[in-house]
């Protein structure tokens, strides 16, 4: 039965160990390449932080403790990253010897009777799926493999559940996807959207259900086990089980992308009742009627065939997947920046706008009130004169008098740099609440998350400690924006709404009039005393532009904008950071993928080492484009058979030195010919304009763009298509 057939794949399941001992320390070494450039920058944008906090006046602005809490975010979520990373690695560790196989679907389709009938059990499990939680995930050694039971997607409750069940694909080397014949549902496929994510292989085993036991004692029912051992066609009837199997492929299409899955029908049932003793006489009927044996078969031959291949994509694939999803989100992270970044100078333009138009204005009306509080003064002067010349009170008169104006001027220009000050003020908290609201919209409508897929917009939601079960594109941005409602644009403390008195009026207007002056000519006396009250006009003018230039001028549009040129600076200078070490782990995964195909296509025959492949372009299950050198020779049946390892389309190209050629051949499944390709160079840049006729053009892009972009990947080049 089953025994002979797993003795068969024993020795290879050793092999495997081998090699999962190998590529785990390969592994092991790239997760510590990682680590060294997420720990580089984090030391980047802290020092930059700590640069620019040796001004103490930036301490006074807002953004100082934004830019802060920004370059904290990014090290939280690079570390959620890299630790996920490692926890997967170290639970692979676990593992070496064993190849994993999991048992995915609902509850109570059969999932715990067929392995109860794998592991010869005493059924207790049996129907318990809906009870169980996802600590209940059961483990066995079956024969050489790791089995492993996951519970229906029904058990699963919250975020922790949902990771745990992720965490199990991750380790597993093969899925079986268990459904039943009496509710296939699109959404059981959509659950296991992940599988595509991390490239895993699986088929699914359809349960058909015909109860084998009496409903009343739930014992076996030997007369319908004679009804179905004499006439099994009756369970397994094809027609019907063919429309089960055409839906399941639509719906896998659908929801994982898999051009053909394989469907195997079963009867879990009778398996599991082969192996009690009361029907030891008929055990071996059972077995063979329940076709659990093709499930058998078809683990021996993937093993047989694939094993070490399976091992080697488990730990390369994950690794990947981690790596790119960390690559993703500092791209976000840079994208998103840089947007705040342009944005913000948009702003400081619109600011210094206002104080090129403010500050001007301002001394103007300085001018001109106190312009206006002097004109009464010097017209009584004349009058004054002429009634208290030669009299001996004229001074005291003179100080009461000029006391009283002094208190009036003081206050109406008190008053008017408070009404300068409330302008401003207004406009700030205006214009702020302008900037909060504009950056929050350009924040949510420049926000694309296509680039995630599902799996991973979880793991970055979850590293900036956001749960999935409140997951929204707002939330989504919180935890990878964060600063969109910083005022940055009103320092702490600035200008208080009461200006207190600037100049001392009073003072001035009596302390250098003396007496004596009186005693000269009434002509004489008109004119020194108006030189007096403009002087005092100057005065007072003077004192309080000066404190004008002091408090708006200074900390506005010289403080106030320095200090914000110096948080665009900053925003410029994390997202250059961010895109650098974005580049460099793209260069990381590409050199991953070199590693995982030098492995696959060695396993395929083909005597090569990463260094040889030299360039591979690749969106993780589902498509790879690879160039290797001219001089290998390469039949269809080795990319057939990496098609088929992967999960993807994989394509070898040979390098040409005619870029024409290469291009071409790159855009297959398109046909190309090279003179429908032309070369235009321009420095650095190459870009390719490529004459293709319309009913091409499908072809020539592929499905979400993957294949015109994975052929300028491959090439390096810009392709631009044109009417052909």
């Amino acid at each position: 039965m089953a025994q002979k057939i797993v003795n068969q794949f024993t020795e290879l399941l050793e092999q495997c160990s081998e090699t999962s001992k190998q590529v785990y320390v390969e592994n092991l070494a790239f997760r510590n390449e990682l680590k060294q450039l997420l720990q580089d920058l984090e030391s980047q944008l802290e020092g930059k932080y700590q640069l620019i906090m040796q001004d103490h006046d930036v301490k006074n602005f807002e953004f100082s403790s934004t830019l802060q809490e920004m370059i904290y975010r990014i090290g939280i979520q690079s570390k959620g990253g890299l630790d996920d990373f490692t926890d997967s690695l170290a639970e692979k560790k676990k593992h070496l010897d064993a190849f994993t196989l999991s048992l995915f679907g609902r509850t109570k389709a059969g999932k715990s009777t067929i392995r109860e009938a794998l592991t010869n059990g005493n059924g207790n499990t049996i129907g318990k799926g809906a009870q169980r939680t996802t600590r209940d995930i059961l483990e066995y050694n079956w024969n050489g493999l790791r089995l492993l039971d996951v519970p229906g997607f029904e058990a699963f409750k919250g975020d922790e559940d949902a990771d745990k069940a992720h965490d199990i694909i991750d380790q597993s080397d093969m899925i079986m996807f268990l459904t039943s014949d009496d509710s296939v549902q699109p959404g059981e496929f959509d659950e296991m959207s992940r599988l595509q994510e991390l490239n895993k292989h699986f088929f699914v085993v359809m349960n058909v259900k015909y109860n084998l036991l009496n409903p009343q004692t739930e014992q076996p029912d030997q007369k319908e086990i004679r009804r179905f051992l004499k006439r099994p066609e009756k369970v397994f009837e094809f027609d019907r089980l063919s429309e089960h199997r055409k839906h399941i492929r639509s719906y896998v299409k659908k929801h994982l992308n898999i051009d053909h899955v394989e469907v195997i029908w079963i009867h879990a049932q009778s398996a599991f009742l082969s192996t009690l003793e009361e029907l030891q006489e008929i055990s071996e009927d059972l077995w063979d009627k329940s076709r659990l044996d093709t499930v058998y078969s078809k683990i021996a031959k993937e093993v047989n065939r694939s094993g070490k291949h399976r091992r080697v994509l488990t730990f390369y694939d994950s690794t990947v997947h981690f790596i790119d999803t960390i690559e993703k989100m500092l791209w976000e992270e840079q994208r998103l920046i840089r947007s705040q970044a342009l944005f913000m100078v948009k702003k400081r333009a619109e600011l210094k706008r206002f104080f090129d138009s403010f500050i001007p204005d301002g001394n103007e009306r300085i001018e001109q009130n106190a312009a206006k509080l002097y004109s009464p003064i010097k017209q009584w002067v004349p009058y004054f004169v002429e009634e208290y010349i030669g009299k001996k009170d004229i001074h005291s008169v003179l100080q009461s008098n000029l006391k009283e104006k002094a208190k009036h001027i003081e206050k109406m220009m008190n008053n008017h740099m408070k009404e300068l000050i409330n302008e401003l003020q207004s406009f700030l908290t205006e214009f702020t609440r302008q900037y909060q609201y504009d950056i929050n919209s350009i924040t949510l409508d420049s926000k694309n998350m296509s680039d995630f897929k599902k799996g991973q917009i979880g793991r970055v939601l979850k590293w900036g400690g956001v749960t999935l079960s409140g997951f929204s594109a707002g939330a989504f941005i919180a935890a990878t924006a964060g600063w969109g409602a910083a005022n940055v644009w009103n320092p702490v403390g600035w200008i208080a709404l009461g200006a207190s008195t600037v100049v001392g009026l009073i003072s001035w207007f009596v302390s250098d009039y003396e007496s004596k002056k009186w005693k000269k000519a009434k002509k004489d006396a008109k004119k020194d005393l108006l030189e007096h009250i403009e002087e005092l006009e100057r005065k007072t003018k003077g004192s309080y532009k000066a404190w004008f230039y002091e408090n708006i001028t200074k900390k506005g549009r010289r403080e106030m904008l320095d200090k914000v040129e110096v948080y665009i600076d900053s925003l410029f200078f994390v997202a250059d950071q961010l895109r650098e070490k974005a580049n460099t782990i793209n260069e990381l995964k590409e050199k991953i993928n070199k590693q995982l195909f030098a492995h696959l296509l060695k396993l395929e025959g083909v005597n090569c080492e990463a260094y040889q492949l030299i360039r591979v372009a690749r969106e993780q299950g589902v498509a790879t484009k690879i160039l290797v050198p001219s001089e290998w020779y390469l039949d269809g049946k080795t990319n057939i058979g990496l098609d088929n390892i992967c999960g993807e389309h994989v394509m070898l190209v040979s390098e040409t030195s005619d870029l024409r050629t290469q291009l071409a051949n790159a855009l297959y499944p398109a046909t190309i010919e090279p003179d429908q390709v032309k070369i235009i160079r321009d420095g650095d840049r190459v870009t390719a304009k490529v004459n293709v006729p319309n009913s091409l053009k499908g072809l020539v892009i592929g499905k979400k763009g993957v294949n015109i972009r994975l052929a300028g990947q491959l090439c390096q080049v810009k392709i631009e298509l044109n009417k052909g």
